[in-house]
């Protein structure tokens, strides 16, 4: 379980701090010396050096079942290592990793080791604090962008960047991914963050090692498919209100970005996220075919155009008075996704037949692969309860589009044995026709147990 949501101020407010705004409030705590870590002993010349290396070793195994829409379930088992942390190369200099090896045998197939096995590099950057206050990052970095639960949109590289797709939660799948290679820095101005970056663009074969090659193929060309120079600022702005304004030029086509978030009483924030960039829409960019119809139904020969994405929500940890000591947790977003299809449009789509099946599955495929809604609007909820059990937690998550009313639920529940292991379980489900944007899904059921043990 990676959101933890506790039902107090303090905590809730910690989802804005300004590390967060920065883009890397789901790190985990004990890993990595970032840019803040090693700016606490630069400003002071007897504090003493940072530990030469922190390191996380979590070994997994993960049994899924999974139920398609037609024909049968499917069983697999994949046993993964990763390790993660950072190791110092000089008072001023530190290396951060994220690597995982990792095997899957699917039941029914054979086990071919340049198919079932990879070796992924997640994270792997110098961090060089220049001065106090000025510090860069080099390498695959991943930068996490955004304060809303289920849908980011000023997370700008998140698009092909999955190296598992085990969660339908995108607060999972921001630590499931692959970083992207860039230059970035991080500047302290007194009280206020300037955030800022280069990612170039990487061209390589299927076949290349810089590509998808066997086993240990990095994908660049995967999370750099095009050059971007991206700028952040976060002002102070008190206590309990935290802003980010961003821009971003990829491949130049402009874009702009707001996030914005705050407290309110004891027990409720609000947040609100908007980017607006001149792009091409979904069905522009991932329907490369189809008949005429078709694409001028869904506006697929539409042309480069400023279209906005927005999440809008807010999360309230229920009181004592209400449920005691429990710690519980509600969130509710509504998301807006310009690039998408619009309800008229969701039910052109449906009505694909002949050919234009596979540009409609293809369309849904760019969706999923671009982590962006298919759908111009939908609802998202969150419910956590943490420590239910013991420290056992639990959380329900749910999207839903009004257009088509259809959606997908999952619950997970975490178990902890002890220090080191924990058993978590995982089930989901999608509903809806089997054209719709959800109900299309391959996949209509999926239930996992996990095995893991941290050392």
């Amino acid at each position: 379980m990676h959101w933890r949501i506790p039902a107090t101020l303090g905590l809730l407010t910690g989802l804005m701090a300004p590390a967060a705004l920065a883009g890397d409030f789901d790190l985990p705590p004990d890993v990595g010396l970032g840019p803040m870590d090693v700016a606490d002993t630069a400003t002071d010349p007897e504090a003493e050096a940072p530990p030469a290396r922190s390191d996380t070793l979590v070994l997994e195994g993960r049994f899924t079942r999974a139920e398609p829409r037609r024909g049968d379930a499917q069983q697999s088992f994949r046993l993964s290592a990763q390790w993660m942390g950072s190791a110092a190369l000089g008072r001023d200099l530190a290396l951060r990793f994220n690597l995982r090896g990792r095997a899957t045998r699917t039941a029914g197939e054979s086990f071919v080791f340049d198919e079932d096995v990879r070796f992924d590099v997640q994270e792997l950057a110098l961090n060089w604090q220049a001065r106090p206050g000025l510090s860069f990052d080099l390498g695959r970095v991943n930068l996490r962008n955004g304060v809303a639960q289920g849908f980011n949109p000023t997370d700008w590289f998140k698009a092909d960047s999955l190296v598992t797709s085990d969660s339908a939660d995108p607060g999972d799948r921001r630590l499931e991914r692959l970083g992207t290679l860039m230059i970035a820095g991080q500047s302290s101005l007194w009280a206020d963050l300037l955030s800022f970056g280069y990612r170039p663009r990487i061209t390589a074969s299927g076949y290349d090692a810089l590509a998808g090659h066997d086993v240990y193929g990095l994908n660049l060309d995967r999370t750099n498919p095009s050059e971007a120079v991206f700028l952040k600022y976060a002002p102070a702005t008190g206590d309990n209100i935290n802003l980010t304004a961003s821009l971003l030029v990829e491949d130049g086509n402009p874009g702009a970005g707001l996030e914005i978030s705050g407290a309110i009483g004891q027990h409720l924030v609000l947040y609100a996220e908007m980017f607006s960039q001149k792009r091409l829409s979904l069905a522009a960019a991932g329907m490369p075919g189809g008949s005429a119809g078709l694409r001028d139904d869904l506006g697929a020969d539409e042309g480069r155009g400023w279209r906005h994405q927005a999440a809008l929500g807010g999360t309230w940890a229920l009181p004592e008075t209400i449920v005691g000591a429990r710690d519980i947790s509600v969130s509710l977003e509504y998301h807006y996704n310009g690039a998408g299809l619009s309800a008229r449009q969701l039910q052109a789509l449906a009505g694909a037949a002949g050919a234009d099946l596979g540009q409609a599955g293809a369309l849904r495929g760019f969706a999923a692969t671009r982590q962006e809604p298919l759908a111009r609007e939908q609802i998202f909820t969150r419910v956590a309860w943490n420590d239910l059990w013991n420290d056992a937690d639990l959380s329900l998550i749910g999207f839903y589009v009004p257009a088509d009313h259809s959606g997908l639920v999952q619950i997970s529940a975490a178990f902890p044995l002890n220090d080191n292991a924990e058993i978590s379980l995982r089930a989901s489900r999608s509903f809806g026709d089997d054209t719709s944007a959800y109900g299309a899904n391959p996949s209509r059921t999926t239930a996992q147990v996990v095995y893991r043990y941290t050392f």
